[in-house]
């Protein structure tokens, strides 16, 4: 959705490399593209762009692992893309705390923030994240315990935090 695409192009803004040339595709067409609305609602679907996947036109995938992305995730607008499932963004140069609005994921199965700069704790609202299956946020900088609020997660399948400095 429109919503979407501009959700992730904040984000892609606030990013220390913006040009990354990996998120060349994240764009959308010029107003002046078409003179159908309906053409360019549809023009404007994030779903071709490098790393992104809908269902019925709604984004529901995020694999953006080894991608060079560089900056922080707290302009990723977690609210406007309500049916993510799904998310990879291992590998990459992120860095700040891992923000706790990723609770509004409800949908969310699969995490992995692995082999990034992420420091501060594990948010406890992990814990609302209620359909997580695979948790990864390994090689990373986090401190503090690991919150009990994962004990939660009735669907976790797979926890992997290793190589932090968590207590």
């Amino acid at each position: 959705s429109f919503k979407e695409a501009n959700a992730l192009l904040k984000w892609k803004a606030s990013l220390q490399n913006p040009n990354n040339s990996i998120l060349t595709s994240w764009t959308l067409p010029p107003n002046n593209a078409t003179n159908s609305s309906t053409h360019s609602r549809t023009s404007a679907s994030p779903c071709t762009w490098f790393g992104v996947s809908c269902i019925d036109g709604t984004v529901n995938r995020l694999n953006l692992t080894n991608s060079s992305v560089k900056g922080t995730i707290y302009d990723f607008s977690f609210s406007s893309l309500p049916n993510l499932e799904y998310i990879d963004l291992s590998m990459n140069e992120l860095f700040g705390t891992i923000p706790p609005q990723f609770s509004s994921l409800s949908k969310l199965r699969y995490l992995d923030l692995s082999i990034n700069q992420f420091s501060g704790i594990i948010p406890p609202e992990v814990g609302l994240l209620t359909n997580l299956e695979t948790l990864h946020i390994v090689q990373n900088q986090l401190n503090g315990s690991i919150p009990q609020e994962i004990g939660n997660l009735k669907s976790l399948s797979e926890l992997a935090l290793y190589t932090n400095n968590l207590s």
